[in-house]
């Protein structure tokens, strides 16, 4: 996520906000398990200058949270002491925090992708549904690798400064999941998308970068809990909540993916490069829509339809385009990010590596390098 100035909130009065946490215990839950329709967990990373929004977004998910056929869970790391998994419940006040704690975490390392997988695992057993949500809450930076002396950063995530590689992260996520939402920065890329196609049927992903404000949990809460052929309407919700702005907070670009159509997305790919390209190729990149709107942001993410169209002839991608609309359900995009025009969004980006690029050993660690075909011009 990035963080305008404009967005920060009250100190006093996110500091009142802590102090509200339900400080009731788990022995005092039900102990029968009943299975619910569906369980969503929100895992919030937030030990990090992320931690005021956060808490606001669990307000806003109370407030929202009326009425809802399920069990909305969040995991909240504030702080280095200790964490909490919480029980949503509604409160329409945004200036408190009621939810239930159900179980209570000490000094964890949140970035720690063996920890993702007990929460969720504690998530799951605690209250089995009969379909699953997971929403990964926190900085990101799309695929980055793992920091080196040249590149700070890694994929998702920031506890102290530590962060999760995005192919351990996957590997910590279970294979049952309906959807994933990333309300993190940059992670429409299509090679995060890729490496996710296996953890859930339907990924909501911004290609950009997030505004600190998050999803409108007060808005999406409730289609969190309707049927996948509603998920659109998180999506919408999100680009309508930010296109209303008309300062520079009209910033955002989102998609709802269909993940068992990317494989096919792979073949044609590959068909493409099988066609055209040959060790030593280079693609081309210049003019070709970015968007990665930060400053040192730590890899380029290049409009995946824009790179397209500059690499090849419109009669070349006739089948890879018709994939391409099967695996988008939703895209939308203002006009502007943080001031910048978007004159080309096809609703999910990639990077363009080249032969003597840095991060190129680890993007051939990543399952799009190879199923894509991008492999083709860097192996002989």
């Amino acid at each position: 996520m990035i963080i305008h100035k404009r967005l920060l909130l009250i100190l006093s009065f996110l500091i009142v906000t802590t102090l509200n946490f339900s400080c009731k215990k788990q022995e005092d839950l039900p102990s029968e398990k009943i299975k619910a329709k569906k369980m969503v967990l929100v895992y919030m990373e937030a030990n990090n200058d992320l931690r005021y929004e956060a808490l606001t977004s669990i307000n806003r998910m109370e407030k929202g949270a009326k009425d809802i056929d399920g069990v909305l869970l969040v995991y909240i790391k504030t702080s280095s002491v200790r964490s909490y998994l919480l029980k949503i419940k509604y409160d329409p006040d945004e200036n408190r925090i009621v939810s239930d704690t159900v179980k209570t975490y000490q000094s964890t390392a949140t970035s720690d992708p063996e920890f993702l997988k007990d929460v969720v695992n504690d998530a799951q057993n605690e209250y089995p549904a009969e379909t699953y949500g997971l929403i990964l809450w926190s900085h990101a930076t799309s695929w980055a690798p793992p920091a080196n002396a040249m590149i700070k950063t890694k994929s998702f995530g920031r506890d102290n400064g530590q962060e999760m590689d995005i192919i351990d992260l996957k590997n910590a996520l279970p294979n049952n999941l309906e959807f994933l939402i990333f309300d993190a920065c940059s992670m429409g890329g299509v090679e995060v998308l890729y490496e996710f196609k296996d953890k859930a049927k339907y990924i909501i992903a911004s290609p950009a970068e997030t505004i600190a404000e998050s999803f409108p949990y007060q808005n999406i809460t409730p289609y969190l809990f309707k049927g996948s052929d509603q998920l659109k309407d998180i999506a919408q919700a999100y680009y309508d909540y930010y296109n209303s702005y008309t300062d520079d907070r009209q910033s955002a670009t989102v998609a709802l993916i269909n993940t068992s159509e990317l494989t096919q997305l792979a073949f044609e790919m590959k068909s493409v490069m099988l066609k055209t390209k040959v060790y030593g190729d280079r693609f081309k990149s210049e003019n070709v829509q970015r968007l990665d709107f930060t400053a040192g942001f730590p890899v380029a993410n290049y409009d995946f339809g824009d790179f397209l169209n500059h690499n090849w002839q419109p009669d070349q991608l006739k089948d890879i385009y018709a994939q391409l609309n099967k695996v988008i359900l939703y895209k939308a995009n203002t006009s502007n990010f943080l001031g910048k025009p978007i004159k080309a969004f096809s609703g999910i980006t990639c990077y363009i590596p080249d032969l003597n690029d840095r991060n190129l050993t680890y993007y051939k660690r990543l399952q799009w390098y190879t199923a894509s075909g991008f492999s083709i011009p860097f192996e002989k």
